[in-house]
């Protein structure tokens, strides 16, 4: 029931509401800014196949990761993945009011294109970008566990060894049992050809922008212009970042910091953590969030007089970590 709260807390503060959600979804204003740099499915629920009672989707993963990390924030992307995975799901509940109960759950099947990796990028389980993936998962496997039927993964890297111990470190072995490798132009063994992308081995070809053939958003090279700048809130509302704080963190430890707010006023802060995790004070789906490359920042505006506060914990059982936050009102 708690995580169930959590989940309800988090779609309502960030406006993943409503059967519309598919329509609106990538022009909201926190989530168009990013669009050009992540390669996912433009189908909706398109490519359906009756066969399976399943949806395709597409997605092509990170070709910048080391640039990637440098342009969103942790919480831009996870927002952006929780709001996706509220799409989808919205398409697979409309499914599911138009068909008889006992087709079983709608679904979706994932093509998981694995061309533009570079194995060597991800053998650090440390990195910020593998700090990413492990968040993304667990959004996925806490709150959407039964929505993907299989996952293919095509044009591997040549270490397959490799990539295996890599998804393990993120997945439960459910989920890693629906992961399958595929070679090249063979998705044809396992789907229909007519649902299959023609540059998979098959014969559907996408005709809708802002998808390309495969019905996959056109994704853009990052360059050091679309880089994050960091601390502009405060700029924007004529503050000064305050002088930022530091605590070290033994493992176990909880950090509580209260912040009395007068009625209309706005709460700005930022924080970075080294292992640390901390509860974004917007989104509680964000309670387990760790900083990657970049500060996490952001405004709460006109606020209701009270005590508001962020929360932080250690959850490691050897190490000391590290938080540095700043925190005023404008």
């Amino acid at each position: 029931m708690q995580n169930f709260s959590h989940y309800v807390t988090s779609r309502n503060a960030a406006g993943f509401l409503g059967r519309d959600l598919p329509e609106k979804y990538f022009d909201m204003p926190n989530i168009k800014p990013f669009l050009p740099f992540i390669a996912s499915s433009r189908l909706g629920d398109s490519v359906w196949s009756e066969e399976h009672n399943a949806f395709m989707f597409v997605e092509r993963a990170w070709s910048q990761p080391k640039e990637f990390i440098k342009t969103f924030k942790a919480s831009d992307y996870l927002l952006h993945c929780f709001g996706y995975s509220e799409l989808l799901l919205q398409l697979i509940l409309e499914r599911e009011r138009t068909q008889s109960k006992d087709r079983g759950p709608v679904q979706f099947i994932v093509i998981f294109d694995l061309a533009s990796v570079n194995i060597t990028d991800y053998v650090n389980p440390m990195s910020g970008y593998m700090k990413l993936w492990q968040l993304r998962s667990d959004l996925w496997q806490e709150w959407y566990p039964e929505v993907v039927q299989r996952i293919y993964l095509v044009n591997p890297p040549r270490l397959v060894s490799l990539l295996w111990k890599i998804a393990r470190l993120f997945l439960t072995e459910q989920n890693l049992r629906k992961m399958e490798i595929v070679g090249d132009k063979e998705m044809t063994k396992h789907m229909n050809g007519k649902f299959v992308p023609k540059e998979y081995g098959g014969d559907f070809v996408n005709t809708d922008l802002p998808g390309d053939e495969s019905g996959v958003s056109i994704r853009r090279k990052i360059t050091p212009a679309d880089h994050y700048q960091p601390y502009q809130h405060y700029q924007l509302r004529g503050v000064q970042r305050p002088k930022p704080a530091r605590k070290d963190l033994h493992p176990g430890e909880y950090f509580v910091i209260p912040i009395i707010v007068p009625d209309g006023k706005c709460l700005l802060w930022d924080f970075t953590t080294s292992g640390l995790q901390g509860a974004h004070p917007f989104l509680s789906f964000l309670r387990g969030l760790i900083t990657s490359k970049l500060a996490e920042e952001g405004v709460l505006p006109n606020l209701v007089a009270g005590e508001y506060s962020l929360a932080f914990v250690n959850h490691g059982s050897y190490f000391t970590t590290k938080l540095e936050y700043a925190i005023t009102l404008a």
